[in-house]
């Protein structure tokens, strides 16, 4: 009876250890089924990256080809011979509720007044990137919600382009109607169309003059840079500051920024702790860079400053003139009362001559004498009167 039971329970406990190595086979089949290493006969295809947005808009923008390419950031970049031309494409994704009608066009692009690049507003005369890219299909396209739609187009260079950098843009722009009397709105989003035309690269940078005025306790100094050449690049500024014994530099911003071929920016930088009395000599330098290429510096004029208390001397200044004037004036009055001094003294010792001298006159009645005496009185007095 007890070894029954002891087989019957050896049994359950064997059953019992089967069922978790089957449990852990079944689990390894099917997680090693599902790993992307079972699936190795597929081709692995990268998926895209999501499109980016602007800021609040209720849609994106990516290059067709982007995730798929060497392409970063979503743009667009080709190097094409003059008379060469290319497609591709762009895919709109609509994240909103509803659908979505949108306006996509080709653009110049130029530097904006604040630094930075800007495309032209459609209805502007293109004359680069903008006029060479051609659109496929019709300008107004209309995406499902949560869906996206593909736009082709074409870009074709000119035969004769000059060799170099071309920057333009492809734009698309929402529209949104108004509401209760308020404005239209447009967000756009603009995809850069870097083109460059193989040739002899022609990196040149110019700087205006270095102008400056006062600011905040300090100097603020300001310059131009120019692309003269025909390559796209971004910069870098200082401002060089010498003299009293030790060099400094101050940054110059914006900085990192593109200037496209023909276009310029306007940098500025503030220098401050300048001394009381001195003297410093201020030049403005500027590294340009081609990405991946060639970079040049190049320097402007030098701006010297005459550093002088001008304030502090002018207060002085005047505190000096009051001072002479209390002076002269003081002068003056003491001068004045010391003529009427001397002329009290000699009018006080001629009356003592006549005095001494009446009394020596024999034959003088004291009528006389007293006259005298009375007339000197009234001189002495007429003197102390007048002091």
């Amino acid at each position: 009876m007890n070894s029954c039971l002891r087989a019957r329970g050896s049994a359950t406990a064997t059953r019992r250890a089967r069922f978790p190595a089957l449990w852990s086979l079944l689990l390894t089949g099917l997680v090693l089924a599902l790993a992307p290493g079972a699936q190795a006969a597929r081709a692995p295809v990268p998926s895209p990256a999501p499109p980016a947005s602007a800021a609040g808009a209720p849609f994106g923008v990516r290059a067709g080809l982007y995730g798929l390419t060497t392409l970063t950031g979503g743009h667009f970049g080709y190097a094409l011979k003059a008379g060469a031309r290319i497609e591709d494409s762009a895919v709109i994704h609509n994240e909103s509720d509803e659908a979505r009608t949108f306006h996509v066009y080709g653009a110049d692009v130029s530097n904006a007044a604040g630094g930075g690049l800007a495309p032209a507003q459609e209805g502007q005369r293109m004359r680069a990137v903008g006029a060479w890219l051609k659109l496929d299909s019709e300008a107004t396209v209309t995406v499902r919600p949560k869906s996206s739609a593909t736009v082709r187009f074409s870009l074709a260079v000119p035969d004769g382009t000059p060799p170099g950098s071309y920057l333009g843009s492809l734009v698309t722009a929402l529209r949104t109607p108004a509401v209760s009397g308020q404005v239209n709105t447009e967000t756009r989003i603009a995809r850069l169309v870097q083109l460059t035309v193989p040739g002899t690269a022609d990196l040149q940078v110019s700087l205006t003059e270095l102008e400056h005025r006062p600011a905040g306790g300090g100097e603020e100094f300001t310059v131009t840079v120019r692309n003269t050449g025909n390559v796209l690049y971004t910069f870098a500024g200082t401002l060089n500051v010498t003299g009293g014994g030790s060099t400094r530099t101050v940054p110059l911003t914006p900085t990192g920024i593109y200037v496209i071929p023909g276009g310029s920016a306007t940098i500025t930088g503030r220098l401050a702790g300048l001394p009381a009395l001195g003297r410093r000599a201020v030049t403005a330098s500027v590294t340009a860079t081609v990405p991946g290429g060639a970079a040049k510096t190049v320097e402007s004029n030098t701006v010297r400053l005459s550093c002088f208390p001008w304030l502090v001397a002018a207060l002085t200044a005047g505190g000096l003139l009051a001072l002479g004037l209390v002076l002269i004036v003081t002068r003056q009055r003491w001068r004045a009362w010391l003529r009427r001094r001397a002329q009290e003294r000699t009018a006080l010792r001629a009356l003592k001559r006549e005095l001494r001298a009446t009394r020596c006159r024999p034959g003088r009645g004291s009528a006389g004498a007293r006259a005298l005496r009375s007339s000197g009185r009234t001189r002495w007095g007429s003197g102390r009167n007048a002091s």
